[in-house]
């Protein structure tokens, strides 16, 4: 950004400020989600604030190219909030929306205008958290602000490499105010996020202002096993844009107080951001749409981002303790705890939660390869319907990548029994699809509505049976149903049976009736798995 702008800003200078931040973020994104700890696991910090700016980014990309200062920085801030993702990323929306209040003059680089931004920043996000805390992005951007105020007069060139070294200089202190950091020995992901989007919107869309290796520096350390292994209060991160007339956000914060923590409620009269950590997410939205509309709904359950983080933190320490080379990793969709661990125990990981009713975009699929450190990964979608959103990502990731499309979840656990993670992806491909290829497959789930369906009269809520994808058997009896499943699947040629149990009160009842499979097929091994997958009270398979 030189010195001498001083033109009104124009959508072609704003999208390529922005474009430049969201470039030096996106290619660091990996380090600042690696560096998360704080509060607790809330998506990945890197992967929300990037999102966040890409909205912005998104949002200037359509714009007309006529538009005014005053009408950018609204653009800007509207995106802003609408995208905004996560804890972080709705921070960060805060300081966008409170930073873009400055350029909408004649004159938005002067000096004036910059130190205004940053302390309009500061001030619009501070008062979007109830509890701010000193060792994140919020202390770094106020340390940034006053570095700002305190060199007004050193040009603005000179000014914007002091704040930026004030900035990485609060990155690094921030174990040293907030204990959790210190006792993962890391700096805040926010924080050093926050730093690479600005670090790009000034550069051009690299890192310039402190030498090279204090970044590296700050992000090569890790958060420790126990430190990502830690529960989090509450199960699931909530948030949605509410849309309505005479809102007001600090009367819905005080409705949510009691239901939450890492609340968060900012917007205006017209449109709020609500994000809340819950055990209670459809109260949440019940509150919400007594008062409007809501959009953009977002719940992501967090003990099983937990585990995930936990599982990368294992598998890294693996990965340092043994010699053998991991060339291949298995990215799964799944849906149920115990589900995530039959496939953990046979090597598979990261995880999509999804499946059923639940299919994951593109995005979270690309996410999760990414979050892979092999050269190669294999997608096992485990649903017919989310095949072709994953052959979508192929292309888009910086490394091979390969869909096996299983239909089901026990063709995929089929699949990963043939895995070995130190062959490579070819390999893997091929002994894989012979697994899949040799395994039959049956689901117990109940009727949605009323059918008439290969000469079965299917009532609403009755069980229903399928033997692949077709309906073979429906009734009211569970026992019934299950039986009429089995019997189709275990013929002289297949000797293993293996029998996954849902949630709920059905997948009780449906545990029993698989116990008693042993008792009507002696000469079979029956393996009884608890996966805690809904909708389906039994899914079985048969090798």
């Amino acid at each position: 950004m030189a010195s001498t702008e001083r033109s009104r800003l124009t959508v072609q200078q704003a999208r390529a400020l922005v474009a430049a931040g969201f470039r030096t973020l996106e290619e660091r994104r990996q380090d600042v989600n690696d560096l998360n700890v704080y509060p607790v696991p809330d998506g990945d910090t890197g992967t929300n604030l990037s999102l966040t700016v890409r909205s912005v980014l998104e949002e200037l990309q359509r714009a007309p190219a006529d538009l005014d200062p005053a009408a950018i920085c609204g653009c800007i801030a509207n995106a802003a909030l609408m995208g905004a993702r996560g804890n972080s990323g709705v921070i960060l929306s805060q300081m966008i929306r409170g930073a873009v209040t400055a350029f909408s003059d004649d004159a938005p680089f002067s000096e004036s205008a910059v130190v205004s931004s940053f302390r309009l920043a500061t001030d619009a996000a501070y008062r979007a958290v109830r509890k701010p805390v000193d060792g994140t992005m919020l202390s770094v951007l106020r340390d940034m602000a006053a570095a700002a105020e305190e060199h007004v007069g050193d040009g603005l060139d000179g000014l914007l490499e002091t704040v930026l070294r004030a900035g990485w200089e609060s990155v690094r202190r921030t174990p040293s105010q907030l204990k959790v950091l210190a006792d993962a020995g890391v700096v805040d992901a926010g924080g050093f996020g926050l730093m690479l989007v600005l670090e790009g919107m000034t550069s051009g869309g690299e890192v310039h202002a402190v030498d090279p290796h204090v970044v590296d520096e700050l992000a090569v350390s890790r958060p420790t096993k126990e430190s990502v292994e830690a529960a989090s209060l509450f199960t699931y991160c909530t948030s949605f844009l509410l849309s309505g007339s005479g809102l007001d956000a600090r009367g819905f914060e005080e409705q949510l107080q009691s239901l939450g923590d890492s609340l968060l409620v900012v917007g205006d009269t017209a449109q709020l951001k609500v994000h809340v950590h819950t055990d209670e997410p459809g109260r949440v939205l019940g509150l919400g749409t007594a008062l409007g509309m809501l959009t953009g709904i977002e719940i992501d359950n967090m003990r099983m981002q937990t585990a995930d983080m936990a599982f990368r933190a294992r598998e890294r320490e693996a990965a340092e303790a043994s010699t053998a080379e991991v060339r291949t990793q298995v990215v799964a969709v799944v849906s149920g705890a115990g589900i995530k661990e039959l496939f953990r125990s046979l090597g598979a990981g990261p995880f999509v939660e999804g499946g059923q009713s639940m299919n994951p975009s593109a995005e979270e699929l690309l996410q999760a390869v990414r979050l892979a450190r092999a050269p190669a990964v294999i997608v096992l979608p485990n649903n017919k319907n989310i095949i072709m959103t994953a052959e979508q990502i192929v292309d888009l990731a910086d490394k091979e990548v390969a869909v096996l499309p299983t239909r089901s979840i026990q063709a995929g656990l089929s699949a990963m029994v043939a895995f070995d993670r130190s062959r490579a992806a070819g390999e893997n491909l091929e002994e894989m699809s012979r697994a899949v290829a040799e395994v039959v497959t049956g689901e117990v789930t109940r009727a949605v509505r009323d059918s008439t369906l290969n000469g079965l009269d299917i009532r609403q809520g009755a069980f229903i049976g399928l033997v692949g994808e077709e309906v073979v058997v429906s009734d009211d009896d569970l026992d019934a149903v299950v039986e009429a499943v089995a019997a189709r699947l275990i013929d002289a040629e297949r000797e293993i049976v293996t029998v996954i149990v849902g949630e709920g009160e059905s997948g009780e009842s449906a545990r029993m009736a698989a116990e008693r499979l042993r008792d009507l097929y002696p000469d079979v091994e029956i393996e009884v798995h608890v996966g805690g997958q809904p909708l389906y009270p039994l899914l079985l398979s048969a090798e």
